[in-house]
């Protein structure tokens, strides 16, 4: 890519709301998985972690049960036929994906727990994938959305680092009976994943909505979504201007967002999706083939060629040799490497 100062354009603000990246937590049966289906319509592709999406009536879903499953459907995601269908791609859930791609790398390595791999490699390519199984997503043009389940967890901050405005009746104050130093404790509401689970993500974000209920001074309860931040749970918003919690329904969402892009100035404003720049990658064939044939040379060398040919046959037909794959089967041949690299 060539760089050219001198041609660089300010940043102007999407008024499309598929063009912001999202993730999604709150309380089991909230409504997360409905929430989006009626925000993004038949343009949301859901790729399934599990099987109980069977009453959304009209939604696009492909589960997988497997990381091998999932490479795959990133594999036809390149497909720019797939392009034109969806617009928006859900990860529904987060967590249940992570634990596919380690069981992925165990059985990459053949163990049954990690740290067994010298030098650490297990958990490096823990990490390395993890983060670029997601961030393909966008790579390849689409708008990431996130699910996962809520949990809670205790905090402790002394009462100096507490403005008093924020103080509330679901605090505790204690003091620690060593030093004597005061504190408030309380309970916040958090995505149910590991540190290292959600590192990635919220790099990768604009917006994180959690959902949960909510009492009104008659007692009634009502589902709503907080988009800013508190001491009782995460949360968070690209817009500056967004109203901090709204009912639980899509078009009170939208409405909650053009409010906060009408308070953008119109120059600063554009009305199609923000690109990437990736749109078109394309999968390298001759990268792919020479590292098919060094995976199969390793596993022929170990006398495991029953295997390779399974997999050739699962992914081109039986009958037909891996070296035999033309340019035009870039797309099984991805496919085949990393059922390959599943088995080496």
């Amino acid at each position: 890519m060539a760089i050219n100062l001198m041609d660089l354009e300010p940043i102007k603000a999407s008024t499309d709301l598929s063009s912001y990246t999202a993730f999604i937590y709150g309380i089991p049966k909230i409504g997360k998985t409905t929430f989006i289906h009626k925000l993004y319509g038949s343009r949301v592709l859901f790729i399934a972690t599990e099987k109980r999406h069977k009453v959304l009536v009209g939604a696009n879903v492909q589960y997988v049960s497997t990381w091998t499953e999932y490479l795959t459907v990133l594999a036809q995601l390149r497909n720019p036929k797939i392009k034109e269908k969806f617009d928006v791609v859900a990860i529904d859930t987060v967590e249940n994906l992570y634990q596919m791609l380690e069981q992925y790398i165990l059985a990459k390595y053949n163990k049954t727990e990690f740290g067994q791999v010298d030098w650490g490699k297990d958990w490096t390519d823990l990490k390395k994938d993890w983060k670029d199984g997601l961030q393909m997503i966008e790579k390849l043009g689409y708008t990431p959305v996130f699910v996962s389940h809520a949990t809670q967890v205790n905090v402790k901050i002394p009462v100096a680092g507490i403005l008093q405005e924020q103080v509330n009746d679901t605090m505790t104050l204690v003091e620690d009976k060593k030093t004597k130093e005061q504190y408030y404790e309380f309970t916040k509401y958090v995505p149910d994943l590991k540190d290292k689970v959600m590192a990635p993500i919220n790099k990768m974000v604009d917006n994180i909505l959690f959902m949960t209920l909510t009492t009104d001074e008659r007692l009634q309860e009502h589902r709503v979504i907080h988009l800013r931040e508190t001491l009782q749970w995460q949360a968070g918003s690209t817009f500056t201007g967004i109203a901090p919690v709204v009912p639980l329904d899509a078009e009170a969402y939208k409405k909650a967002v053009s409010d906060a892009i009408d308070l953008i100035d119109d120059s600063q404003k554009k009305e199609e999706r923000e690109s990437t720049g990736m749109e078109e990658e394309t999968l390298n064939f001759d990268e792919l083939m020479a590292e098919a044939k060094e995976i199969a040379f390793k596993l022929h060398q170990a006398g495991r060629m029953d295997e390779v040919q399974r997999i050739v046959d699962e992914t081109f037909g039986a009958g037909n040799k891996l070296t035999d794959a033309t340019k035009h089967q870039a797309q099984p041949l991805f496919i085949a490497v990393q059922k390959l690299k599943e088995i080496q």
